[in-house]
């Protein structure tokens, strides 16, 4: 006799829908929740590489002017910055 399986639990990862803000240099930088992206950026970003596609989304979805500041950010910051919008957007890189 085997005894009954527990039943499965499937569980939605959180989605944050809000933007994440940042300012560099007073410049204020806007830049979609990575948990909770359009359509659009999805198709647009859909076949690239995590590298070329987290490029291509900043590209999209800030100014000129936030680009600017962002390319010109001192490097240790610019990874504080991508790692506060990581947290903002709810997603872990886990353990390795």
């Amino acid at each position: 006799m085997t005894s009954p399986k527990a039943p499965i639990a499937i569980t939605t990862p959180t989605k944050v829908k809000d933007n994440f803000r940042y300012q560099v240099d007073g410049i204020d930088i806007e830049l979609p929740s990575l948990t909770y992206l359009k359509p659009g950026l999805v198709r647009r970003i859909r076949r690239l590489g995590d590298v070329d596609a987290m490029y291509t989304l900043m590209e999209l979805a800030v100014s000129p002017e936030a680009l600017a500041a962002l390319d010109d950010m001192d490097p240790d910051a610019y990874h504080e910055m991508l790692e506060a919008w990581r947290a903002h957007s709810g997603i872990s890189l886990g353990e390795s």
